[in-house]
């Protein structure tokens, strides 16, 4: 029965972190049989290059070469690459854009960038994702779906401390989301709401603007997902360390 769905947040490539997706890409190939759905929530891109924050300042070097968006999207088409070699030809593919990826629209509705029409490559065409198979949500203040019947996906909207609480608070209903770059389950009654971590490497030099108090809170995890027969569901937030993770009692 193929009832397990596998959902990434906040990856940032290509500043993610290599070896946690390397495990996630072993795991795939382990459960490939049980596999039903395959979930990038947002921020699977970093998009240094368009960042508002950088503007007017020279681009970040990596191994010497300033970053820009051609060799952001080859280097995030590489991991991309690595999961398709491995993800079931059955399998869903669902791919949200996040603040990140909506750096690409608020960049394009300035005055001079938006002489570039068509000419300026969005996150769906630098990615390949509708070539891929992914079904692709570019709204993400708005856009979500379902896993099952009853949890709702989405990119996220909080940050600090207790995001699944704050999030659960609000919208009242079970979910999986990431953002904040943390980790943590909130539960109240019969909902729950999964804060599932983040997929980035945070020694990457496009991390620096955060304090190392900040970062340091960071959680690399995902989340996987079982349904039922009935449409439930059955989540579980997988961290890791040092790139490390153990799912089902095997290491990763």
């Amino acid at each position: 029965m193929r009832n397990m769905h596998i959902v990434l947040g906040c990856v940032h490539a290509p500043f993610h972190n290599a070896k946690m997706m390397d495990g996630v890409v072993k795991l795939i190939n382990k459960y490939k049989d049980q596999l039903a759905g395959f979930h990038l929530i947002g921020d699977f891109l970093d998009l240094n290059s368009l960042s508002a924050h950088d503007v007017g300042r020279s681009p970040i070097n990596i191994d010497g070469d300033p970053i820009n968006l051609t060799w952001e999207y080859r280097e995030s088409n590489k991991l991309l690459n690595k999961f398709d070699r491995v993800l079931p030809k059955q399998v869903k593919k669902y791919f949200i854009y996040g603040n990140h990826e909506d750096r690409f629209f608020r960049h394009l509705a300035t005055i001079d960038q938006s002489k570039y029409g068509d000419e300026l490559t969005s996150p769906t065409r630098g990615l390949k994702l509708k070539e891929r198979g992914y079904k692709v949500y570019e709204d993400y203040k708005n856009d979500y779906y379902y896993i099952g019947k009853h949890l709702q996906i989405f990119h996220g909207y909080y940050h600090g401390v207790t995001p699944a609480k704050q999030t659960l608070d609000k919208l009242k209903v079970s979910c999986m989301f990431a953002h904040s770059h943390r980790a943590n389950i909130h539960y109240q009654n019969d909902m729950i709401a999964f804060n599932i971590g983040w997929g980035g490497d945070k020694t990457q030099p496009v991390f620096n603007y955060a304090p190392r108090p900040m970062k340091d809170a960071w959680i690399n995890g995902f989340g996987v997902v079982f349904t039922d027969k009935k449409g439930g569901y059955h989540g579980q937030v997988v961290t890791a360390y040092d790139g490390n993770f153990y799912f089902n009692g095997k290491e990763y």
